[in-house]
């Protein structure tokens, strides 16, 4: 079945494709009786997220259209079905109402416990992977992932053989190419963020400056290009007029610690801070390059695949790195 997807259009993909599939629908295109394909089967076959196929499914049903029962799949019902489904739609309705009245649960929380009860063993999100060159930034990614949003996100490096198991994977621009080339059958329902340097990371260096003296700090990386990539990258959080940064090559993990001037921090990529030895990371001159994902990003994360918020501790019981990650 070919349809007409666009995803540089505004509309999100999962209402596209629900818009397409109801024209058809309507039209008799598709017969009552029809089944429609298989949530990987359409994910591969449309280049989607299998959760944006699975969100535009859940509408049809919700709607009265299609019907989805395991194992036989999902089944168009036609257009005489809707009547059902309202009738099931004022239920859920006075559902939610009086759990709000009567125990105080907002609709978020009830849907979180109804997953717990009876619901689809598919119903739950699946575990995203965020990929990354170095199990270091990439497990830093996840946790600002999961720490936003009620997903279980794990990282994965691209120095590990084989790719991630079945699930949406984000990847960074950063590594664009890379990820491609590496996955192309996976390619087109990857999503991609953007990043930048913790602009903690400038206070983190206040101890190391002299009144009226600009700083120097070296940015130790294994390859000249990325050196020179995350320098750049540093600038914007590093002003000019008070910091001085050089890159530097090294083949072996925290050699600039012993070369370095007496003062001068060592600032290392997340890839080669994950190689260095305790001692080393204990050095009070040795400091890990920490990479965000731009909030806007990460809130578009969960708005393509219909996540849930992260429901998070008190302020004051947070630690102050799932404060910033939060934020």
């Amino acid at each position: 079945m070919q349809l007409q997807l666009d995803p540089a259009s505004p509309v999100p993909l999962y209402h596209q494709l629900a818009e397409a599939l109801r024209y058809r629908i309507a039209t008799g295109a598709l017969e009552p009786g029809a089944a429609l394909p298989s949530l990987r089967d359409a994910a591969r076959q449309w280049r989607l997220n299998l959760h944006t196929v699975r969100h535009a499914y859940a509408r049809l049903a919700a709607e009265g259209l299609v019907h989805t029962q395991v194992p036989h799949g999902t089944v168009v019902l036609g257009r005489s079905a809707r009547t059902p489904a309202r009738a099931a739609d004022r239920f859920l309705a006075r559902m939610v109402r009086e759990a709000g009245e009567r125990y105080g649960l907002t609709p978020d929380e009830l849907r979180r416990r109804l997953l717990l009860f009876g619901a689809a063993p598919d119903a739950a999100p699946e575990p995203v992977y965020l990929v990354e060159c170095s199990e270091t930034q990439a497990a830093d990614l996840a946790l600002q992932v999961s720490a936003h949003w009620d997903v279980t996100a794990h990282g994965w490096s691209l120095e590990r053989p084989g790719e991630p198991p079945p699930g949406p994977i984000v990847g960074t621009y950063f590594h664009y190419n890379d990820i491609r080339t590496r996955r192309p059958e996976r390619f087109p329902a990857i999503r991609f963020v953007a990043i930048h340097p913790d602009p903690e990371l400038a206070s983190q260096l206040s101890r190391f400056r002299h009144r009226g003296r600009r700083q120097t700090v070296l940015v130790s990386e294994r390859d000249a290009a990325m050196a020179g990539n995350i320098a750049a990258d540093l600038r914007a959080v590093l002003p000019r007029d008070r910091f001085e940064v050089t890159p530097v090559v090294e083949k072996s993990p925290g050699a600039a610690l012993a070369t370095a001037p007496a003062g001068v921090p060592v600032l290392f990529s997340p890839r080669v801070w994950g190689g260095l030895s305790p001692t080393q990371r204990a050095d009070p001159r040795a400091i890990e390059i920490r990479y965000l994902i731009e909030p806007k990003d990460l809130a578009a994360l969960g708005s393509e695949l219909d996540w849930s918020p992260r429901a998070l501790p008190r302020p004051g019981a947070m630690s102050p790195r799932l404060r910033r990650l939060s934020s």
